[in-house]
């Protein structure tokens, strides 16, 4: 009888402690994850960038986009690098916002320009996902 009641004094107790301070058990660790991941840009910070990743580099203030928006970013993307040198660095400039993989294609484009400067950003943005 003893064993059956604490039992249930302690399923009572942890039941409580996720009901009501659940929200502070969720903060701790997120914290956590928080200061691992401080800890890697801490590493990171200690190797120097590259030149390239100086002049062009993709921040950490990454801006969330949603589906739509990506899409439309894309195609606004492959337009602009179509177009004139000044398009094509506005083009590079929304990769750079991205920053995700699915804008290698146009960063590998960026590598075949005749253009020295597309070429060197291209090359840095893609140094970046390294």
């Amino acid at each position: 009888m003893f064993k059956l009641l604490s039992i249930i004094l302690i399923l009572t107790i942890l039941i409580f402690l996720i009901r009501y301070k659940g929200s502070l058990l969720i903060k701790l660790l997120y914290k956590k994850k928080l200061k691992i991941h401080n800890n890697a840009i801490a590493t990171q910070a200690k190797n120097p960038p590259t030149i390239l990743k100086k002049k062009f580099p993709i921040t950490k203030d990454i801006k969330i986009y949603s589906l739509n928006e990506r899409r439309f970013l894309k195609r606004k993307m492959e337009t602009l690098f179509k177009g004139s040198k000044e398009d094509k660095l506005k083009a590079l400039e929304i990769a750079k916002d991205l920053s995700d993989k699915s804008t290698l294609h146009i960063l590998r484009i960026g590598l075949k320009d005749m253009d020295s400067d597309i070429v060197q950003i291209s090359a840095g943005l893609i140094n970046n996902f390294k």
